[in-house]
Order: structure tokens, then sequence, then C-alpha cells
């Protein structure tokens, strides 16, 4: 494979999504019949994903883009492993369906607030979650709240860590003025922030204010996604069987992702109702999922925002791969 095709490769197949917008998937030529991912220890999170569950599933996610993205330049695959924080592809020349690559485009996390859908788009989002058996969906309002509130709360919990917030502003990417801001990370634009929440958050996220604020009992509504949330036209519990590898899991994500977006919607994932403890176990409760099942993060959905959405920050693409 040449160093400008594997490029073309790297670069349609990092459309997939990652945690804070990391973007932690390198590509490396394996010979002519393979290609290695591997996640890159400088793009990881050591305060909120220790154990790198978060990366491998961006990895999982990042390598199903690279086999989409193959299928698109003519190749197939005959099958692939992964082994910790590295994965294998193998190649092969059989042909494989092509999605569009509008679809890939189109993908977005949506962090405003949600239009009103049709009853014809609510009925489309049952049709697509009861085609799967890893989705659980509820478009009921008091779950919506229930689940809403359950977010607010764990979200705070985690916010109340300094060292978390710091790795995430380390991420977050608040003006224009920041080198990095059409690259990668979360922008103020890509987090549905105006210029002077952005100012804000850049100061409220820090020590000593946020505990302060916290102090006085109005850190839950610095943090707060509630009126956000409940605009949603359902939340959806994305799970897989217990054990199943996390390079797995993260391809099936997206492929999920991708289903929603043909089917006219946009997603923004409650990733802490997974995370924390004791919401995991309201969120299974409330879904009725067995003990089997693994709980991979709740997504908010509704009607996609068209051309509202923001462009994707993304690395350019020699920046993507490893050297042998």
């Amino acid at each position: 494979m040449t160093p400008d095709l594997l490029e073309t490769i790297a670069e349609e197949a990092n459309l997939a999504p990652s945690a804070h917008n990391t973007q932690p998937t390198r590509w490396q030529a394996d010979g002519d019949n393979a290609i290695l991912l591997s996640l890159k220890p400088s793009r990881l999170l050591p305060i909120g994903d220790p154990e790198n569950k978060d990366a491998r599933l961006s990895g999982g996610a990042s390598l199903y883009g690279t086999i989409i993205a193959l299928a698109r330049n003519g190749m197939g695959t005959s099958g692939w492993e992964a082994d910790g924080d590295r994965a294998r592809i193998e190649l092969s020349s059989d042909a494989c369906p092509v999605l569009p690559a509008e679809l890939l485009t189109r993908r977005t996390t949506y962090r405003a607030g949600f239009e009103a859908p049709s009853n014809d788009a609510r009925r489309a989002l049952e049709d697509l979650c009861a085609s799967r058996d890893d989705t659980a969906l509820t478009q009921a309002k008091d779950q919506i709240e229930a689940l809403s509130e359950w977010n607010d709360q764990a979200s705070l919990a985690v916010m109340r860590a300094p060292d978390f917030r710091y790795e995430l502003l380390d991420w977050m990417r608040l003006s224009r003025s920041n080198p990095r801001w059409d690259t990668d990370g979360l922008s103020a634009e890509a987090l549905a922030m105006s210029g002077l929440e952005a100012r804000a958050a850049g100061l409220v996220l820090r020590r000593p204010l946020f505990e302060l604020i916290d102090r006085i009992g109005f850190a839950k509504a610095v943090v707060s996604e509630h009126s956000k949330t409940i605009t949603a036209t359902g939340l959806i519990a994305f799970h897989r069987p217990q054990g199943e590898d996390r390079w797995t899991s993260g391809g099936k994500f997206y492929d999920f992702w991708i289903a929603l977006t043909r089917a006219g919607f946009a997603a923004w994932p409650m990733a802490v109702l997974a995370d924390n403890t004791e919401a995991r176990q309201e969120v299974m409760r409330l879904y009725q999922l067995p003990d089997d099942r693994d709980l991979i993060t709740v997504l908010r959905v509704g009607p996609h925002p068209g051309n509202r959405q923001p462009p994707k920050a993304r690395l350019a693409a020699h920046q993507l791969l490893t050297e042998a």
C-alpha cells in the first residue's frame, strides 16, 4: 500500500468519533496485505480514562472506519484482531459494500437543543432500535427527565475532581485563537457555547472558583445539561455483551451511529452514565438490561441539524500515520 493511499484511508477512517475528539488512532502499513492500528500514548486520557477503555472504543470506531474506507477504495478485508492498544487488519481483494461518504461527514455530535421531531421521525427511531439487539430506547418524558437528572448528578461528581477538570480543559478549544481549534479537541462551537459562555468556562472550571461555586450550591447548575437533554427525541442505551473486546464494541457503536445518521438523526453521548457506578445501575434498571450486558453509553438522539452543524475538527492526514 502506497503512503498516499494509506493517508487517504486514515483520513476517512478518522472521521469516526473519539473521546474528547482526541483522535488517538494511528495507522501503519504492514507489508502489502495488512494495516496496523495503534493508540498514540500522548492522546490518551490518564485521568478520565485510566484503563484506556474509551480509547479502545475510539480505536474500534476508527477500525470500522478503516474497513469502510478500504471498501470505498476498492479493497476488502479478510479479518482483524486486537491485542491491548493495537489492532491488525488483514486485507483482501473481496468486494465489500460501499457506504456513501456523505454519511460519514454528516454524522455529528450535536450538543445544542434538538428540534421537535415529527411522528414519522419517532416511529423511524423506534424501528431502527427494534432492528438491533444492542440498543434500548425510551421516548417517555418521565424517563428522559430521570436519566437527565442522573447525568447531571454523575457529571457533577466527576467534575469535583480538579485533575479531571484540568484534563478536560486541556482538550477544550475555547477561543478561535487556539492553534488547535480546527484540528482536535472540543471547540466552543462544537460544545454549542457562545463566546461569553466559553470565556466563563475557562474561568469557572479552574481552582478555586469551581470549589467556591460548589460550596455555595451552584456547581450543579454550571455543569447541567438538563435543558438540552430533555429536548431529545429519545435516549438510547447502547449495550454489548459482557467481556466483548472494546475494539469490537467501538466498531459496533460507530456502525449504529452511522445508521442513526442515515435515518436522519444526530446524537450526543452521555458517557458518564456508563462510567459512574450508581448511575450505571440506575440505567440498567430503567432499561431492564440483563446483567450479561455491558452498558457502553447512553445517546441523546434528535433530528439532525442539517447545515447548522459545525465543521469537524480533524488532524491532517499525514499526522495520522506511524512510521514503520
